[in-house]
């Protein structure tokens, strides 16, 4: 690319120089003649030439995204958001861990599944700094979503949520009944009480309030997450999981001193 970028200057500096210098043969040309050359130098190097602008787009693009980026997230350290953890919402992890994640995601949204693999890799990188509490916000359209997040408390009820979420996330785009009450037999669920949970009022009362909490704090969108506060609306990489822990850990780390 550099040296792409380089040939491209040196042609465009030819141009220049015959646009602007005062030099004999700049002067003789006419302005037709001029358009020639242009012409010629674009027509002789085309691949180049788009090539190199293309390249240029792109990185100005990725440029202006990470500046966006980067607003955002200090937008977000500047207002970090308090929420209530309820002890129905399940969470893993240890429970003096410096570090809560609080995930808000819907079961049949595909990028809540990636939300959930970066969150495996993240408690891998941080195994006794970081503890993570689920919630429900099952968005309307999708149909599935709703009746998984039920399923998914009822499965909490004895003891095997994450296996459940697991389960659910790995067949997202093809969540039915079927596949809710053959999770729960594989399982090995008390399939009576796993009926009564999933359709009770207390679990509807749960998912309903933690849709009520996503939306006071405009987490409209799945997947969502609260790093102690710090606000991280997308499935975004493990890397800048790691980068708002870190920056975290130290501010404590200063603070205690």
């Amino acid at each position: 690319m550099k040296k792409m970028l380089m040939r491209l200057i040196s042609l465009l500096g030819i141009i220049i120089f015959l646009l602007t210098t005062a030099s004999a043969y700049a002067l003789t040309l006419s302005e037709e003649e001029i358009k020639v050359i242009v012409r010629d130098v674009i027509k002789e190097n085309p691949k180049l030439i788009h090539d190199t602008v293309v390249k240029y787009a792109r990185e100005q693009k990725k440029k202006q995204q990470e500046e966006k980026q980067k607003r955002v997230l200090e937008e977000s350290f500047k207002n970090r958001i308090e929420d209530d953890i309820s002890d129905d919402c399940p969470a893993k992890g240890p429970a003096d861990a410096p570090i809560t994640i609080i995930e808000y995601t819907d079961f049949q949204c595909s990028y809540c599944a990636k939300g959930a693999k970066t969150l495996d890799q993240v408690m891998q990188r941080y195994p006794d700094k970081v503890r993570v509490v689920f919630k429900n916000n099952p968005l309307s359209f999708h149909k599935q979503a709703l009746p998984a997040a039920k399923a998914a408390l009822a499965a909490d009820r004895q003891g095997k949520f994450w296996e459940y979420h697991d389960l659910l996330f790995k067949n997202s785009s093809k969540l039915n009944e079927e596949i809710f009450t053959g999770f729960a037999r594989d399982l090995g669920l008390d399939m009576e009480r796993f009926e009564k949970d999933r359709n009770s009022e207390q679990i509807a009362t749960q998912i309903q309030s933690e849709q009520a909490h996503a939306a006071k704090h405009k987490l409209t969108g799945t997947p969502a997450f609260l790093v102690d506060g710090v606000a991280i609306k997308g499935a975004y990489p493990a890397e800048y999981f790691a980068r708002v822990i870190d920056r975290l850990l130290k501010d404590d780390e200063v603070a205690n001193q």
